[in-house]
């Protein structure tokens, strides 16, 4: 089992004045020095930057002196299972997870000890809550867990697809049926796409034989360093949520992942428009085709489920103006190959991460320690006395993602993007 002690050095001036200011008298600091088990699903950047921000937090709220941490994370000895059982075991007062399979074994561990979560993209998902009387999710647990989402905006990666794609005209969005994640932010995306009245494709890509080992949250997370600079916006109150416009009126994933199958919107009337080959091609040649297309069509159905990856990504171009692979996606590493398809075949691809991002052209970046740092905020409330179980579950700030573009395959489009775009 992998343990290491997480040290914490007081800086000299951090605006101690002005947190203090922020949070009033919620920033009485006493003697007790709280003890944090933080629990990471993988020892990757991406969890270490969401434990420093955290930590970075529970510094400047309360100081260095009134907490510790001690990280673990699983290994071949060791599963996640095992360390939540210990560090429950060892009575701390908070545990710390990043990502799913670190909350799912602490909460098998302990219903008693608050537990705050980032690395997670659908808490409802994860945490199997239920929707009673059909109304909305009212973001709170109700139980011993709250913490930071780990899922993009969105609607600002709508907005980023847009700006990216110079004839927008129809959208594919791949999807595996095992990555329940991935088919979440997928819904959420076309519900927008219906709202601009983008016609939009799902296409089956299956995962690598793999894909079981992949940690959905290990993302690069190098674009942006961690430092002790947080954005406005995370720091602004103890309880800054942000509402994200329609999510609730989207249906999450609830079956087993087998039994997903690709979907198409209903404004989908076929592929882009193509230049026809032939101008003087008469109505009775257009007829015959039709004729010859439809008795094919069965005969196509059953071939796609023998497609090699490059296939399916070549269909998926032939269609589509635009390209969609969210966040924390399965097929990551499937990327270079279909990358290459997408640039060669001219489509946009649209990222929901940096790493998917390396093979695409453009993408939505959140930092990883602003999540973090809104996590911690959420530890004080705990420590200073607010029930967990009433403490909303929060998302990062629209205001804290970067526009990133991918400068060689914009190259190879002859495209330049403006100064909002890093």
């Amino acid at each position: 089992m992998l343990f290491r002690s997480f040290t914490m050095v007081s800086c000299g001036n951090n605006n101690e004045t002005q947190l203090e200011n922020e949070v009033s008298e919620e920033s009485e600091v006493d003697s007790y020095s709280y003890n944090i088990s933080a629990i990471l699903s993988e020892d990757n950047t991406y969890n270490q930057v969401l434990l420093q921000g955290f930590s970075d937090a529970l510094e400047d709220y309360i100081g260095s002196d009134s907490f510790s941490v001690s990280v673990a994370w699983p290994n071949d000895a060791s599963s996640a299972e095992d360390i939540a059982t210990t560090a429950v075991a060892g009575g701390p007062d908070m545990v710390f997870t990043a990502g799913k399979v670190a909350l799912n074994a602490t909460v098998e561990s302990t219903d008693t000890i608050p537990i705050i979560a980032t690395g997670i993209v659908d808490f409802k998902g994860t945490l199997r809550i239920a929707s009673l009387d059909g109304k909305s999710w009212d973001k709170t647990t109700g139980t011993n867990v709250t913490g930071i989402s780990s899922k993009p905006s969105i609607v600002d990666q709508v907005s980023l697809m847009i700006e990216a794609t110079e004839d927008m005209q129809t959208e594919g969005i791949f999807f595996s049926p095992e990555d329940t994640d991935a088919i979440y932010q997928n819904e959420i995306f076309e519900a927008y796409l219906d709202h601009a009245g983008i016609p939009w494709k799902e296409y089956l890509i299956p995962a690598s034989t793999d894909s079981s080992e992949i940690i959905t949250e290990e993302q690069n997370s190098t674009a942006l360093s961690a430092s002790k600079f947080v954005a406005a916006s995370a720091k602004a109150g103890m309880d800054n949520e942000v509402a994200i416009l329609g999510e609730d009126s989207v249906p999450g994933l609830n079956s087993p992942s087998s039994t997903r199958v690709a979907l198409e919107s209903e404004y989908w009337t076929g592929g882009k428009t193509v230049t026809a080959k032939n101008d003087d091609l008469d109505a009775s040649d257009e007829d015959s085709d039709s004729e010859e297309a439809l008795a094919d069509s069965e005969e196509d159905e059953d071939e796609r489920d023998e497609l090699d990856l490059e296939d399916r990504v070549q269909e998926a171009c032939d269609e589509c103006s635009a390209i969609y692979i969210p966040f924390g996606s399965m097929l990551s590493d499937q990327m270079d190959v279909i990358g290459d398809v997408a640039k060669a075949s001219g489509v946009a691809l649209v990222a929901g991460d940096t790493t998917i991002g390396e093979n695409a052209l453009v993408t939505l970046f959140s930092d990883p320690y602003s999540l973090g740092y809104s996590a911690g905020k959420k530890a004080v409330r705990v420590f200073k006395g607010d029930d967990i179980s009433t403490i909303k579950v929060g998302y990062g700030s629209s205001e804290d993602s970067v526009k990133l573009y991918n400068e060689e395959i914009a190259s190879a489009f002859d495209m330049e993007f403006p100064k909002s775009f890093s």
